[in-house]
């Protein structure tokens, strides 16, 4: 099986996971705030029902998705609230079936596209696999903002080296994203699979590194857990300073989620949990 298929595996299966977590939900528990400032599960899955039907528009119809990015570099914040509103107005029961139908019709033009072009997003163009990683992840962090409402654990999973890549990949980003000069050397990241073994990313022997579970590393860097309220093991200012700012994603940086709003598991407790 190529890398790709690989990832468009492992996305439909972030999607099924997630599905499974929404599918029993009252309406009363779709409505209630998630930690995401002001957002609820409707605002969750409303998102990922809107930019999974725009990623499949990208691979499809590029003149039409063309037409959003104009809309959108024209006044983002009322891009994102006009874009919701419709989605917003339906049941959950249909919002969810438009988030089904969205992913799925995207499923299928992934696995259809010229794996070797570049396809058109709000920011630069993107290859196939970065796409299909990019959806992984925000399907993942998003679901983790409706796990969090809810108090429920997700097991980590291999999935999630694909987020720890692209976060790694983002690391300079991370840096002129919030008007920082980038450091001359990297940090190197030594993180923990739920199998036990290690995924590694960066430099041998750098003075700066951070180590500790997976699913950790991808929750500071998708802006879900502060670092403090993790089992990470971070050396260095370089490491330092990236878990206080980095983030995965495109877009300004947010305030994320503050020390002491979830509670810390120490890694012996964390890897107990992992078996």
């Amino acid at each position: 099986m190529n890398h790709i298929n690989i990832i468009i595996d492992d996305l439909q299966a972030e999607q099924t996971a997630l599905d499974e977590l929404l599918r029993t939900r009252s309406d009363d528990q779709w409505n209630q705030p998630t930690p995401a400032d002001g957002w609820t599960s409707r605002h969750q899955i409303a998102h990922l029902a809107f930019f999974d039907a725009t990623a499949e528009m990208s691979l499809t119809d590029p003149d039409a998705f063309a037409e959003h990015r104009q809309r959108a570099e024209r006044g983002p914040g009322a891009y994102r609230t006009e874009s919701l509103k419709p989605l917003l107005e339906l049941t959950p029961n249909q919002l969810l079936e438009r988030w089904r139908d969205a992913h799925r019709s995207l499923q299928q033009a992934l696995r259809a596209a010229n794996p070797d072009a570049r396809h058109p997003w709000y920011g630069p163009s993107m290859s196939l696999a970065s796409m299909a990683t990019a959806r992984l992840m925000e399907t993942w962090a998003h679901g983790q903002d409706i796990a969090d409402t809810f108090e429920m654990d997700r097991p980590a999973t291999a999935r999630l080296t694909h987020i720890a890549r692209i976060a790694c990949l983002a690391f300079p980003y991370s840096f002129t994203n919030n008007a920082l000069p980038v450091p001359t050397t990297g940090v190197q990241a030594n993180l923990i699979l739920p199998s036990g073994n290690t995924w590694a990313f960066g430099e041998d022997n750098l003075p700066d590194s951070v180590t500790g579970p997976i699913d950790d590393f991808c929750l500071v860097l998708t802006r879900r857990r502060h670092v403090a309220d993790t089992a990470l093991e971070v050396t260095g200012p370089i490491a330092a300073k990236w878990m206080t700012i980095g983030q995965a994603f495109a877009g300004p940086p947010g305030a994320g989620r503050a020390p002491g709003q979830f509670t810390r598991r120490p890694l012996a407790v964390h890897r107990a949990g992992r078996k």
